[in-house]
């Protein structure tokens, strides 16, 4: 099966293949870091992040880039309220981006752009598009001409010809639907040199510049969340083959991720952030990989509903992976109970077709909940056979699980889930917010089987009170004692 990806521009699935044999080049839209990011806005980083594993996975060079706006209307507004300079809200809010990045544990992007590092580029491209005959000057101002543009409204379906001219003489724009592609600088308001005077980038213009400066024009995909989809990358569209006529589509396939809902509400940084939607305050509660496997359950073009209570069932489903895995490294680590080398038809079946199942499920465009699903498929299997009473374990049956438990681990990773570091890292109890390392456990674990051994019940149960405390939960089994996190 060939990976195929849904390109909204030609709104169907199509076979994936990358303008270089072999490499892929990936631009996704950032912040604008005037506040923390929410849970809504860590959607893309997560989704855009499973795009890339997978990639590379399937053998391509990934090149991804992410910039970071830190100029812009509503960071001139912030910092007016706040009377301090725009820099000190953009340091503030970029550091707190990078920190919510690194806790919620994607991986590095190739390049992060910032936009006032690229003024140059931002000016170079405006200068092209003014050339090309797409660009006007009012003033200081420079707009984008839309009707002379002929594949306005591609993206997003949009007529040019239903959107209404301006009626007003004082209006400085051709066209009510032209847009900024540099704007004149006011007074207390940060600004740069240009060849039309001192101002700023409008807000689109930046993306144009970085892309195509940063990855060559060699743009495959181009991501973001479904709400970017008008204005801001129609327009991207509009200023890129504006200012390179002839040289083909700007990008090659567009993808765009569904919103997160709260119940008809939305979620936005500009019209304030509740608490628990911001992304840094959930991560005090719930752990990186219990968010990603929250927000990887749904595909990533469908709405995805937000509450707590979504997040504690990702917390428990992520809890039935972290603790099969768990019960095949004890089992693996035991003496063989059986001489006989038989194992399940159905079991050997499953952890032989795993990979294969979950690749078909990515290469469906990177339908990341039915991977997700066959995950939990094989789980099953595994638990049908090894939690029934008269299970033995025996050399072959190690190494079927053996292979299971790697592959879970190893695919888990591609999707941007660290069942590695759930299983034997450390483990944080929400309630308590304390923490507890693999070994403590087990060094416990070991007293208190010395202890029951010696009769010495009271120390047992303190011990099992103790850890129950630290939302960790003993089951005796007569291979031995496992433990498991509280749900």
């Amino acid at each position: 099966m060939s990976l195929t990806v849904y390109n909204t521009i030609h709104r169907q699935k199509e076979i994936f293949k990358p303008l270089e044999d072999g490499k892929v080049g990936m631009y996704v839209c950032g912040p604008t870091v005037y506040n923390y990011i929410s849970i809504g806005n860590s959607r893309p980083i997560v989704v855009f992040n499973m795009v890339r594993n997978y990639l590379r996975f399937s053998g391509y060079e990934v090149k991804y880039i992410q910039n970071i706006t830190d100029i812009e209307d509503k960071i001139i507004k912030k910092a007016k309220e706040e009377k301090v300079d725009y820099r000190v809200i953009t340091d503030r809010y970029t550091r707190a981006f990078l920190e919510d990045v690194k806790n919620l544990e994607v991986g590095q992007f190739s390049s992060m752009p910032v936009a006032t590092e690229m003024i140059p580029e931002i000016i170079d491209i405006i200068k092209k598009i003014i050339e090309n005959g797409y660009g006007y000057v009012v003033g200081g101002n420079v707009y984008f001409e839309v009707g002379k543009f002929s594949g306005y409204g591609k993206l997003s379906g949009q007529n040019i010809n239903e959107m209404k001219e301006t009626g007003d003489e004082g209006f400085e724009k051709r066209n009510k639907i032209d847009f900024a592609l540099w704007k004149e600088a006011k007074e207390g308001e940060p600004s740069w040199e240009s060849p039309w005077g001192r101002g700023r980038p409008g807000w689109h213009i930046e993306c144009s510049a970085m892309s195509t400066a940063l990855l060559a024009g060699k743009i495959d995909i181009h991501g973001g969340g479904i709400d970017l989809v008008f204005p801001h990358h129609e327009n991207e569209i509009a200023q890129s083959e504006g200012a390179f006529p002839g040289e083909g589509d700007f990008v090659k396939y567009w993808m765009h991720n569904g919103m997160i809902e709260v119940k008809e509400e939305k979620m936005s940084k500009s019209s304030g952030l509740k608490e628990n939607w911001i992304l840094r305050n959930l991560l005090k509660i719930y752990s990186p990989d219990t968010i990603k496997l929250y927000i990887l359950s749904t595909h990533y073009r469908s709405p995805l509903e937000f509450s707590m209570g979504k997040l504690d069932e990702a917390g428990r489903a992520l809890e039935k992976i972290t603790n099969t895995l768990k019960n095949i490294r004890f089992l693996t680590g035991q003496k063989d109970t059986s001489d006989d080398l038989r194992i399940s038809s159905n079991l050997e079946a499953a952890v032989g077709s795993f990979e294969q199942n979950f690749k078909d499920s990515m290469d469906d465009d990177f339908n990341s909940a039915k991977a997700i699903g066959d995950i939990f498929e094989l789980i099953k299997n595994i638990n049908n056979i090894i939690q029934k009473p008269d299970f033995e374990i025996n050399s072959s049956f190690k190494k079927v699980l053996q292979k299971a438990h790697e592959r879970i681990i190893e695919l888990g990773m591609v999707l941007g889930l660290n069942f590695e570091k759930e299983v034997s890292g450390i483990s944080k109890n929400p309630e308590t917010r304390t923490e507890i390392t693999k070994e403590e456990i087990e060094k416990l674990i070991a007293e208190r089987e010395t202890a029951r051994k010696s009769s010495d019940y009271k120390k047992a149960d303190e011990i099992r009170i103790y850890l129950q405390s630290k939302g960790i939960i003993l089951e005796d089994r007569k291979e031995g004692t496992i433990w498991n996190l509280k749900g």
